[in-house]
């Protein structure tokens, strides 16, 4: 958890200073899917609230979509498996392209692609590394 927090840490720092690739919201999306706790929902709040303080944007918006979508990531947890690639390519893919699109960012299709393929590498990293999910290897 504590990897988590800095890496946000940092992608805030990021995402807000140099580039508008959606760094915070694949943490978030990692971290929901491998969490799937309650905190979350408070992580993924602050997380946006900090992030349109620093980046001077519309304060609350990305705080208010990193909640929603969480929302909707553990309404389907009970329909789907929510720890498999697929799902997180999907969701990664569409969120990161509605995040982008209402934050008036260019190039957004490319950008979604960008994040689709680096949330497919970090669950594969971390799934080779991580010991407690050996039911998915």
């Amino acid at each position: 958890m504590v990897i988590f927090l800095i890496s946000l840490f940092f992608a805030i720092l990021f995402e807000s200073s140099i580039t508008s690739f959606p760094l915070v919201f694949l943490i978030i999306l990692f971290l929901a899917v491998m969490r799937r706790s309650s905190e979350v929902f408070v992580i993924a709040f602050f997380s946006g609230l900090i992030l349109d303080i620093l980046s001077f944007g519309r304060i609350g918006f990305s705080s208010l979509y990193f909640t929603i979508f969480v929302f909707l990531i553990f309404m389907y947890q009970k329909k789907f498996e929510i720890e498999t690639i697929n799902f997180l390519v999907i969701f990664s893919f569409f969120g990161s392209l509605i995040y982008l699109f209402l934050n008036g960012a260019g190039s957004i299709f490319i950008q979604s692609v960008f994040s689709t393929f680096l949330m497919a590498l970090s669950f594969i990293v971390f799934r080779r590394f991580n010991k407690k999910i050996l039911k998915y290897t």
